[in-house]
């Protein structure tokens, strides 16, 4: 799929129409010989009640010519070929095979018809030779009567045509050849004429019904391939109608904030300013004019203007210039200014030194702002923060609450897909099998990304709990291990285990240990592609302490993508990630490092990481070895 012009244009159409002309690679073929085997399986009731009415009739008119015994078995015989050909229908019917298995179902219709012309074929070699030459021309009329009517059926295989058609006709020119004679040698070039005759107008027949299942066969692919093209130009247009109101709405949205951007710089009130030092003189903008209270239209001086600023204020303004003359190097100060109508406003002015022809300082040229209303949209930010945070402590707490009502309904959609997936199977019902795995699988996603929110609020509601417990270090390290194999394994990654025979047993909270070693190792297998993570554990046992205090060490390294040194900091904050580009690649919330800090935290542990960008990273986590339970009920 290519994309132009926001639109996603799908580059495969031509080859595949081309593949349903051309069909390079034999797909054409196979539907066209499956709609063949079809349709010779599909018309056996008339073929079945003709053979079998012609063989009880041939029965009865030489009853008195041969033997009684010969003439029942034989009867049996094509009987019994009628009886396998018809239950080879209904088992085709019933096991309706798809179109890779029709040469199979082709040979066993080929061998029942084969057993059908080599009884008709007995019965000419049986019957021709006792019989008089009135029942010769009954036997050879019904032999050929039926080779011939076999071919609106049988050509629809010609293999079939010739199995049938070869044994039940040979025996009548044999006989009359073998009779001898002018009439034996006409009747034997008649019937082999006939014979050919039956057989080119079979080929004939299955030539022509090959042409018309080819033509139909492409012309089904023809319809359903413009079928999906209708739909994917229907698809096309409805995004481009998308896309212009989109950008239309972009536009209008880019002239409102051209129109806010001028009315913004005429409100902001900037003015720009030139001193002169060796004529003390100041020109002002006609912004800095009304901004100082100047009359534009009277001569200003760096006297007049220093007038309107405080005296507390004056002295750090002479300190700035003195600086700036001295060094060369910018200045900026925020100042107060006496305006005659508007009273005290608060002022921003940055300059930096003007030169003469000599290259030598001759004044200052800087800009004033008017940051009044800025000083006070910064008091009541203040006073919103401080809201905010309240506000953010009470939805943390709010969060906290309700964890229980957050999760109970996304587990019980994630029960009931899985009852459903269940009760899907069961029926063989496995058509929308795919459908009820992604609702399995979008449930269990959000429930993570829930479970995740709902941690992060409990632990800044301060209402995160411990539950301190044993538990074997190795073991736990396996589990976690397992559980990540399979997303490393997708991969391409080598997930190595290397635990210290020493590690022995820890006393901590079980679940937060786990969520931690998750956390870490899922992050190494989703950033590293046909590369290696290592899982390392160690017991640090600290100088004088006894063999079971000390610290448990869980290092963590991969050779991923790794991580700027500036941003390590970041990757433990609630919500930061790299960069948006690996965000939309690899997906996440940014919450899992953050939680994974806040439990070493509350554990009396801590979380480092080491990292270079295209090296990989090391995470080094380190908890107590027996956890003391908290001070309280909750942590």
């Amino acid at each position: 799929m290519k994309k132009k012009s926001g639109i996603e244009v799908d580059t495969k159409a031509p080859a595949v129409a081309a593949n349903i002309r051309g069909d390079p690679s034999g797909g054409l073929a196979q539907r066209v010989f499956a709609a063949r085997v079809r349709l010779l399986y599909s018309g056996i009731g008339l073929t079945a009640s003709s053979n079998l009415i012609c063989a009880a009739v041939i029965a009865v008119i030489h009853r008195n010519l041969v033997e009684g015994v010969v003439v029942l078995g034989w009867l049996a015989f094509m009987a019994a070929s009628i009886v396998l050909r018809v239950w080879l229908v209904g088992r085709f019917k019933t096991v309706a095979p798809v179109d890779s298995a029709m040469r199979d179902w082709a040979r066993r219709y080929l061998l029942g018809a084969l057993w059908t012309g080599v009884g008709w074929g007995i019965a000419g070699m049986m019957l021709l030779p006792v019989a008089p030459p009135p029942h010769q021309i009954v036997t050879t009329a019904v032999l050929g009567g039926l080779a011939a009517a076999a071919a609106t059926t049988l050509t629809r295989h010609y293999p079939v045509y010739l199995a049938f058609t070869f044994p039940t006709l040979i025996p009548v020119p044999i006989h009359f050849a073998l009779v001898g004679g002018e009439t034996g040698y006409g009747m034997a070039v008649l019937s082999v004429l006939f014979l050919v005759f039956l057989l080119h107008a079979g080929r004939k027949h299955s030539d022509s019904l090959e042409q018309s299942l080819s033509l139909s066969v492409q012309n089904q692919g023809l319809v359903d391939h413009l079928t999906e093209e209708k739909a994917r130009a229907e698809q096309l247009n409805a995004e481009l109608r998308r896309e212009m109101v989109e950008r239309e709405a972009v536009s209008r949205r880019l002239r409102e904030r051209e129109a806010i951007l001028a009315n913004a710089q005429r409100i902001a009130g900037l003015a720009s300013w030139q001193w002169d030092s060796k004529t003390n003189e100041v020109n002002y903008s006609d912004e800095g004019y009304r901004m100082f209270g100047l009359d534009n239209n009277k001569p200003a001086s760096y006297h007049v203007a220093m007038e309107r600023i405080p005296e507390e204020d004056r002295a750090r303004i002479e300190e700035k210039i003195q600086h700036a003359f001295e060094t060369g190097e910018p200045c900026s100060i925020e100042h107060r200014l006496l305006h005659p109508e508007l009273g005290e406003r608060i002022i921003l002015e940055t300059a930096q030194v003007a030169r003469d022809d000599d290259g030598k300082i001759s004044g200052l040229v800087g800009t004033a702002n008017d940051i009044t209303e800025q000083h006070r949209m910064l008091r009541e930010m203040e006073d919103a923060r401080q809201l905010a945070e309240d506000g953010s402590r009470a939805k943390s707490q709010f969060l906290a609450n309700m964890s229980h009502e957050f999760r109970t309904p996304l587990n019980a959609i994630i029960g009931y897909s899985e009852i459903l997936k269940e009760d899907t199977v069961a029926a063989g019902q496995t058509d929308s099998l795919a459908d009820l795995d992604r609702i399995d699988a979008a449930g269990r996603h959000l429930l993570a990304l829930v479970n995740e929110v709902l941690d992060l609020s409990k632990i800044e509601a301060g209402r995160m709990e411990l539950f301190i417990e044993p538990f074997d270090v190795a073991e736990l390290v396996r589990d976690v291990v397992s559980t990540v194999g399979p997303l490393a394994a997708e991969n391409g990654t080598e997930l190595a285990v290397e635990c210290s025979p020493d590690a022995g047993e820890m006393s901590a909270d079980t679940t937060k240990v786990r969520q931690i070693l998750y956390n870490l190792l899922s992050n190494a297998a989703k950033f590293t592609e046909q590369g290696r993570i290592a899982v390392e554990v160690r017991w640090l046992k600290e100088p004088g302490a006894e063999i079971h205090e000390g610290w448990i060490l869980f290092i963590v390294t991969d050779n991923g993508i790794g991580i700027e040194p500036g941003r390590i900091d970041a990757v433990f904050r609630a919500f930061d990630q790299l960069d948006p580009s690996t965000t939309r690649k690899y997906g996440g919330t940014g919450l899992g490092l953050a939680i994974s800090r806040h439990y070493c935290e509350i554990m009396g542990g801590a979380i480092s990481a080491d990292s270079r960008p295209g090296e990989g990273s090391v995470f080094t986590v380190r908890l107590p070895a027996r956890v003391s339970p908290p001070d309280g009920a909750d942590r």
